[in-house]
């Protein structure tokens, strides 16, 4: 078996010998070897296991069951025309070619050895549980349905786009699939655009912001909220940022209260106009529920598992960013992988519980490195929460800051901007 090492950011676990990591691109000084362990679990039927999605979980669950049982039948059905890939790199590249499986997680040759089926291009529209079986619509536009043994649901999320007037217009993108690059790569084309409006001020929106500024675009960052990356960084970090974007000539305007978005411009309530032939539209991502609940699965916002990863049907299992265990959200490709090699391994008939890990963010942009792991130091209302007992240190001259947040002595949250050395120690610290 070829050594792994694992990733102490994002927790993706990958072979040795990589030069940066293929989901977060942070480099080799963040892996540490880790041994993957092989289950002594062995049971093989004719079982058919069938799982819906194609990202990270769906991979990492059929994997898993193939490692259980290397007789059954095992089908991954996906709605686009690519192998599992590392999603995460669409916006550190938006202009880049990603096709011929570019980016995919395993080559084509890796599901032919170990017999997994890809069902490319087909979308499932109903599951009926008593019967155990999936309705489908193929890429031909005809339908089908198969039937299965065991089913795991890992139909990810999608980006919710903002009720604004004019965001169904052409030239208004999200950016979840390799075919949201390829359209973008067309209206750049088409429309010979030179600005780009990014609405939202997350990390996909910042990504695409810097990578469409790096390509010479002028670029204009929107975010409702008072600061970038409100979720994860304090406000002395998410100043830095800022002012390192605007460094770079990226506008940025927070509080922003937008009115319109029309064929070549965002037009904010204050009369403000931002040129835009091209808008990226970054407001947030909902987990795909639809399906689980249509067939009566319990969804609370996501789809309801616990700590096997069980859903409220019998012999139907969930994992990724369309679950919640006990409540808690999996959104992140760490644990997405994670999940899905729990579901499949118990789907398969193992007993293996869930782990619970954290979600560390990590961005490359505007010139400068951010990590953030824990919590911000910030109420839920976004004010300062005085339980936390904040540890600091800033360097303007190099573009550096640092923060670590305590409850009591408990470390509990860190903050850095520019130098990520002590990146590893903080992922091992930080309690949950």
């Amino acid at each position: 078996m070829a050594k792994m090492v694992k990733c102490l950011v994002c927790g993706a676990v990958f072979e040795e010998g990589a030069e940066v990591c293929p989901v977060c691109g942070v480099g080799p000084e963040n892996f540490e070897p880790v041994e993957v362990e092989e289950s002594g679990f062995s049971k093989d039927t004719d079982e058919k296991f069938v799982i819906l999605g194609g990202g990270p979980a769906a991979k990492a669950a059929a994997e898993a069951i193939r490692e259980r049982n290397k007789e059954a039948v095992v089908t991954i059905i996906t709605m686009e025309d690519e192998l599992p890939y590392n999603r995460p790199m669409l916006t550190k590249a938006l202009l880049a070619d990603h096709s011929g499986d570019a980016l995919a997680i395993e080559a084509a040759d890796w599901y032919e050895k170990n017999r997994i089926f890809m069902m490319k291009g087909a979308r499932a529209i109903a599951i009926d549980t008593d019967a155990k079986s999936v309705a489908l619509e193929l890429a031909d536009g005809s339908h089908g349905a198969t039937v299965y043994d065991k089913l795991i649901y890992a139909l990810g999320a999608y980006c919710f786009v903002a009720p604004i007037k004019g965001s169904e217009l052409e030239h208004v993108m999200t950016v979840r699939n390799i075919s949201d690059t390829v359209r973008i790569r067309e209206i750049v084309k088409d429309r010979d655009a030179k600005n780009v409006v990014c609405i939202g001020g997350g990390v996909m929106g910042l990504e695409g912001a810097s990578t469409m500024r790096d390509e010479g675009f002028n670029v204009t960052v929107l975010e409702t909220s008072p600061f970038l990356l409100p979720r994860q960084l304090d406000n002395e970090a998410s100043t830095m940022l800022r002012e390192l974007a605007e460094s770079k000539g990226v506008n940025t305007i927070t509080n922003a209260k937008i009115k319109e978005i029309t064929g070549d411009a965002v037009l904010l309530e204050d009369g403000t106009s931002c040129p835009a032939e091209l808008v990226l539209m970054s407001t947030g991502m909902r987990p795909y529920t639809q399906l689980a609940e249509e067939a009566g699965i319990a969804v609370d916002r996501w789809v309801s598992v616990d700590d096997h990863m069980r859903t409220s049907a019998g012999s139907v299992y969930a994992a990724g960013d369309c679950c919640a265990v006990d409540g808690q959200p999996q959104a992140f490709w760490a644990q997405a992988e994670a999940t899905g090699r729990v579901a499949g391994a118990n789907a398969a008939g193992d007993d293996v519980a869930y782990e619970k890990i954290g979600s560390a963010l990590v961005m490359h942009a505007f010139g400068t490195a951010v990590f953030a792991l824990g919590t911000n130091g910030k109420s839920q209302d976004g004010s300062s929460d005085p339980k936390y007992r904040l540890e600091s240190s800033k360097d303007d001259k190099a573009g550096n800051y640092a923060a670590r947040y305590y409850d009591e002595d408990k470390l509990v949250g860190g903050i850095l901007v520019g130098d990520l050395s002590a990146m590893p120690e903080l992922t091992k610290s930080i309690e949950f």
